[in-house]
């Protein structure tokens, strides 16, 4: 039998629409699969999960709820915090963690950071400086115009530093509130990585406030640094999507942003 061009466009705009698939892939060497779809990103060893982002949301009800009992008005409170993954590299999984809210006291609160994690090690386990040599690190620093923009008082202190430590005690906050003082953290641990160029990958790293007055501001520096050898395959396969990605295709493989919200309520009636 055949159907009218009208009948057949009726039962196609009934059809329901396919439900996309998780994007699955195994790190090359390990035993790590990930597994990210549009609401979560998710790691796993041996069928036991390492990571995860919809995971978070009990330690995310636990840590604003701490201390609060059903006798207190907190009507007035809330508190929001989001994921938002960048990139994949390898084991390596970088995401922006935002939160704010306001949960009693003098003012609200709020802060946006990168954060890059190793799911096959623990939380901080990560540091950039022993991927890149720190001579490599401290040199792009250096070279960096917005960096240069903060030099202190004493120019000599930024260009003789030997360390990513030293350089950053020789860097004020500015006007714009720039947390180097408190970055070596940040340099280790709140990278992602954004795009490959030649024999260099230009590296993400994201500073806080330096002052309560700049909560929830965020700095974000990028460094070209070149690649060391053994990170060349994982770069490599990232970069070309077969196994995560790196930051500037986050959109196109529609990474994930995961949140979690939280509002207060009237005390109860005893």
């Amino acid at each position: 039998m055949l159907l009218s061009p009208v009948v057949m466009v009726a039962l196609l705009a009934a059809a329901p629409a396919p439900k996309s698939q998780p994007l699955t892939w195994k790190v090359t060497g390990s035993d790590v699969t990930f597994e990210m779809s549009s609401k979560d990103l998710r790691a796993t060893r041996d069928g036991k999960e390492v990571f995860g982002l919809q995971s978070r949301k009990k330690d995310f009800l636990a840590s604003v709820t701490e201390g609060v009992d059903a006798t207190q008005d907190t009507s007035d409170w809330e508190a929001a915090q989001s994921f938002t993954v960048l990139s994949v590299v390898g084991p390596w999984v970088s995401y922006e963690d935002s939160n704010g809210g306001y949960t009693g006291g003098a003012h609200p609160y709020a802060s946006r950071i990168y954060v890059t994690q190793d799911v096959t090690q623990g939380k901080d386990a990560f540091n950039l400086l022993d991927v890149f040599p720190e001579k490599d690190v401290l040199k792009a620093l250096k070279a960096d115009g917005y960096v240069r923009k903060y030099i202190g008082d004493d120019p000599k202190a930024f260009e003789n530093a030997k360390t990513v430590e030293a350089l950053l005690a020789s860097l004020q906050a500015g006007e714009d509130c720039v947390g180097f003082e408190y970055g070596l953290d940040n340099v280790k641990r709140s990278v992602a990585f954004h795009h490959v160029e030649g024999d260099k990958v230009a590296v993400r790293i994201s500073f806080g406030y330096a002052a309560e007055m700049c909560r929830g501001n965020m700095y974000v520096v990028g460094l070209l640094l070149p690649i060391p050898a053994s990170l060349k395959p994982a770069l490599e396969r990232a970069s070309t999507r077969q196994e995560g990605f790196l930051m500037k295709d986050a959109k196109a493989v529609k990474a994930p942003t995961v949140s979690f919200t939280w509002a207060g309520s009237k005390p109860k009636k005893p």
